[in-house]
């Protein structure tokens, strides 16, 4: 019986160490970034990116400057992809990683993980929040589902779209009275508290920008309590109010028509092992109060 050929050894073009040295390059700003976060010198760094260059063209020199090419981004981002994959098939532990908004995370996620995870006994959950939304997560590998509002931007991020998040015009009493406001327009030119993700201008379909912002924040905690402390007036998600406007503490404004967000579930298109739990946590979202 003839014998069959050994299979050849794996081999990469560029090695780890390669590769990890170009995803730090790409976040830094100069050799001496690049030196810092590597903790090596900047004259060992520098050798090290001249005998990268010779073997792919990963690095190209602009202005007696070492960047990364088109490529190098290409090969940095792959190697993040495979650095993420690798961790996910080292885990002892089977765990679920969840990224969201930190409102959605504190009021929604995390009193309702007994029901989400329900019958897993084994199961650890790890919540990632984030107020510049889930789609960077994801992409970086530090998470496998994701709750958020709107649509991806990169193809590779699919989503699910499962229900509205309703929002509502508060301000507190104290505020409406100091400024006499009666009229459901007559608030438009107080001072506003803008939330970033979501502007006023275009959850209220306005044709122009609100006038006069008194401070804009990233946070949606941040915008309540300055709303509370009567700063401003405030266009917020429905749910993350619900208990202030209960207990008097904001008070809704009525007479306006807002536009409604898409809230859904986010992950990325190469996961098909996720096809059950995205199932499940889209099952789990409908049963969450955002209207």
């Amino acid at each position: 019986m003839q014998k069959l050929p050994s299979p050849l050894p794996v081999t990469f073009g560029l090695t780890s160490e390669m590769c990890e040295l170009l995803v730090a390059f790409e976040g830094a700003n100069s050799l001496t970034d690049l030196a810092s976060i590597t903790r090596r010198d900047v004259s060992v760094v520098s050798r090290q990116l001249q005998r990268i260059a010779p073997i792919a063209p990963v690095l190209e020199k602009q202005q007696g400057r070492w960047r990364l090419s088109p490529l190098g981004r290409k090969i940095s981002h792959w190697t993040q992809e495979a650095a993420a994959t690798q961790r996910r098939i080292l885990q002892k532990q089977t765990v679920l990683r969840i990224a969201s908004t930190r409102e959605f995370a504190a009021r929604k996620l995390a009193p309702g993980l007994a029901d989400l995870i329900a019958g897993e006994s084994q199961l650890s959950v790890s919540v990632i929040s984030s107020e510049e939304g889930v789609e960077r997560v994801l992409l970086d590998g530090r998470a496998d589902l994701g709750f958020d509002c709107g649509s991806p931007l990169d193809p590779s991020v699919r989503f699910k779209t499962v229900c509205d998040e309703a929002f509502v015009i508060v301000a507190a009493p104290a505020f409406l009275k100091r400024h006499r406001v009666r009229a459901p327009n007559a608030f438009i030119a107080l001072p506003h508290l803008q939330y970033q993700r979501a502007s006023a201008s275009r959850l209220l379909q306005l044709s122009y920008d609100v006038p006069n912002i008194f401070a804009s924040f990233n946070d949606i905690a941040g915008i309540r309590a300055a709303a509370v402390a009567g700063l401003g007036w405030a266009v917020l998600p429905a749910y993350a109010v619900r208990d202030e406007i209960r207990d008097r503490r904001l008070r809704a404004l009525p007479g306006w028509t807002i536009r409604n967000e898409r809230f859904g579930v986010w992950w990325m298109r190469d996961r098909a092992d996720l096809t059950s739990w995205v199932a499940r946590a889209s099952a789990w979202l409908v049963k969450q109060v955002l209207a």
